[in-house]
């Protein structure tokens, strides 16, 4: 049986006016994090005093860091057409493209994206399925996508559905909430970086935070807070107790990845705070798990990590199903925003800053759209409308193969 992406591409090619090609591939590791050190070392070295290392959470903003290791992937057809994917992964993630998956892509239609996806997620699986595998899958997914889009004169949204959601509201991420509320958002998610390490103390600070926060955005704009999976549940819930007063829209990845049994706990127990999580989950199989424990009042797939556009798409789908809402993580993007145009149920799209010292750099702002007075607007230029001077990419390349 044909799914509906299958249908789809059998739609697009009766609509194409010209048949392409892959004839090539092309990677770029960029940072598209500013702030990250630029020896692309560890943010967070030992502990003084820590005797354990349970749920302490270590930032690395090394190689294989989101933002650190993200991946531009550059698709090029015979005719001369090219489509741009934002993956991850870093040299590892360019290694697994150059080295195994861009075999079974060269030579194919674009515009069977779908079926060239299941192959490249099946070939891979007895090394892949999650991480650093579907990190790159996702990069040359989005830069097909975008080829369908170029190939058919439209864009991307269009390919998907008849009714976008064209003007999408957006919520900041960050510690500034007061400069985001200037700024026009209504929405704001502030990080929480005191964990189990820091103890009673950390504790303290952390409802500090989210109380200095809400007075600073008023009573009216939405709140979250992203813990990054520092915490346990019995922290959670004493956290969720001690912050009943500031009227949290939800608490983001409070625990482990794999503690589903606790998340779920999380979900049963607090209430009307949201628990979510999925930023860094993967692909409809990894989702459905997540789904299925019933440990998530909303997810949070990353178009870049998850595995591209269609597979997101289909997670948000099959959560519709079940009532469950799906804000995509760091939505903000090109890709993301496209995306969030065609999802099933309301939601806002994040975005990162703005920031009162400006230290984005060109390639970060080029990937990262301005939204204006907290809204995203999307034009009808084709495909994700990316279009990327190579030495703009060889610029701000970190290291290659």
């Amino acid at each position: 049986m044909q799914t509906n992406e299958n249908i789809l591409s059998t739609q697009w090619k009766t609509r194409a006016k010209t048949c392409h090609t892959v004839a090539g591939i092309r990677t770029w590791h960029v940072n598209l994090n500013p702030r990250a050190m630029p020896t692309l070392g560890f943010a967070k070295g030992d502990i003084p005093g820590q005797t354990t290392t349970k749920n302490v959470h270590v930032d690395w903003r090394g190689p294989f860091a989101a933002q650190a290791g993200a991946l531009i992937v550059q698709i090029t057809t015979d005719k001369g057409l090219k489509g741009y994917g934002l993956g991850g992964g870093g040299l590892a993630g360019a290694m697994i493209i150059d080295k195994h998956l861009q075999h079974f892509v060269i030579g194919r239609d674009p515009l069977d994206v779908e079926e060239i996806w299941e192959h490249l997620y099946h070939i891979t699986s007895i090394y892949g399925r999650r991480g650093l595998v579907i990190y790159a899958l996702s990069g040359i997914e989005l830069a097909l996508v975008d080829l369908c889009g170029k190939i058919l004169d439209a864009p991307v949204y269009s390919l998907f559905t008849d009714t976008p959601l064209l003007r999408i509201p957006a919520y900041a991420t960050g510690a500034d909430v007061s400069y985001y509320a200037e700024n026009g958002f209504t929405a704001c998610k502030i990080p929480l970086r005191n964990g189990l390490a820091e103890g009673e103390d950390g504790f303290g600070q952390n409802l500090e935070m989210i109380h200095t926060a809400r007075d600073a955005i008023g009573p009216d704009a939405e709140l979250m807070t992203d813990i990054y999976l520092r915490w346990d549940v019995d922290y959670t819930l004493r956290f969720a107790d001690a912050a009943s007063d500031v009227n949290l829209k939800w608490i983001e990845e409070p625990v482990p990845l794999d503690d589903y049994a606790g998340m779920a706990q999380l979900v049963h127990e607090i209430d009307p705070t949201w628990i979510v999580s999925g930023e860094h989950e993967f692909t409809r199989y990894g989702f459905r798990e997540l789904l299925r424990w019933q440990a998530a009042d909303m997810i949070q797939p990353d178009v870049s990590w998850a595995g591209g556009f269609i597979e997101c798409l289909r997670i948000a789908r099959e959560a519709a199903e079940l009532d469950i809402p799906t804000w995509l993580h760091q939505a903000g993007t090109p890709w993301g925003l496209h995306l969030t145009a065609c999802l099933p149920m309301p939601c806002m799209a994040e975005t990162f800053g703005p920031s009162r010292n400006g230290v984005e750099n060109e390639l970060y702002r080029r990937l990262r759209p301005s939204p204006h007075d907290g809204f995203f607007t999307l034009n009808d230029v084709a495909g994700f409308g990316v279009d990327i001077d190579e030495a703009l990419l060889e610029a701000y390349t970190v290291d290659r193969l």
